[in-house]
């Protein structure tokens, strides 16, 4: 008598297929090796093409500064818009340094495909579907973040700080609201000697936090798909997450600079009260997923 063959079943929804190879420790150091080597590659590719248009992108970078001082001119008659370089190779780093920023915003489509390629052979199949959304909602947050600080933070910060330049200086005007004049000593200015490096090196801090932060509702939406956070737990954390975000837009932003600050406060807030509603969307497609999994998982017993 022959035995009866068991039935073969497909598997189940978000099991690992059968031929799938599990990787070794091995494994994930030379894909980690592979994915660094290509975004190395994706950057100095872009760096290269940025710097043959170093002075168009610096003309772009100083913007934000050449509007305040333009409108520091009205107000306290500042003369013309200028930047120094104090060192015979500053001029030359700073341009090269502005090439390699554009480079990792260039690359960034390269950096964060890398980035899903590591990590996904630790998600289901069905969650690594999800790798196209993932590369362009890194995209668009990383650079649209770095576009908000250029678009509206600096231009702000930079208008309230020239506005500490002032004229006769040596000359009290008001006093307790009576007008009164008092020489302390000769009048003297105060004028702005803005540095290359310096001006650079500010303004690219800016624009790379305000593009990591507003990866926020990505990376939530990423643990809340996983099931490490819910959109309840989430809400309840949200009059705490306020208080950490003020603290963080003070540790982050460089110096005083204040209108940095609360745009990073205000903007990580909006953001995380999105990531909640994003957590509400992949919470419900996660109990579909859960209940086809509970339901293929009871077909299989009855079978057995």
């Amino acid at each position: 008598m022959v035995a009866e063959a068991d039935p073969v079943l497909p598997a189940p929804p978000g099991e690992d297929s059968p031929g799938e190879r599990r990787m070794s420790f091995l494994d994930h150091l030379g894909e980690l090796r592979t994915c660094i080597r290509n975004a190395s590659i994706g950057i100095v590719v872009t760096t290269v093409i940025s710097y043959l248009f170093r002075k168009h992108l610096f003309a772009l970078l100083a913007r934000p500064l050449i509007e305040a001082w333009g409108k520091a001119q009205q107000d306290v008659g500042l003369g013309k818009p200028e930047m120094v370089f104090t060192s015979p190779i500053e001029a030359f780093m700073v341009l090269f340094k502005l090439s390699l920023l554009v480079g990792i915003f260039g690359a960034s489509p390269i950096i964060f495909r890398e980035i899903w390629r590591f990590i996904s052979p630790g998600l289901y199949p069905r969650e690594r579907r999800w790798g196209l959304g993932f590369i362009l909602a890194s995209v668009i947050l990383f650079v649209g973040g770095a576009g908000f600080a250029y678009r509206f933070v600096l231009p702000a910060g930079y208008e309230y700080f020239l506005g500490y330049a002032s004229e006769s200086m040596g000359v009290i005007k008001e006093v307790m609201g009576q007008a009164v004049d008092v020489h302390l000593s000769l009048p003297f200015d105060i004028k702005p000697m803005i540095t290359m490096d310096e001006y650079f090196g500010l303004t690219s801090t800016m624009l790379l936090i305000f593009g990591a932060v507003f990866e926020l509702p990505l990376l939530l939406s990423i643990l809340a798909m996983l099931g490490i956070v819910s959109a309840g737990q989430l809400w309840r954390f949200n009059r705490y997450a306020i208080i950490l975000f003020a603290i963080a837009g003070a540790v982050l932003t460089p110096g005083d600079f204040v209108v940095a600050q609360l745009g990073m406060a205000g903007s990580l807030t909006v953001l995380y009260n999105l990531s909640i509603l994003l957590a509400v969307i992949v919470g419900r497609s996660r109990k579909k997923r859960e209940a086809a999994q509970e339901a293929a998982d009871q077909a299989l017993e009855k079978v057995e």
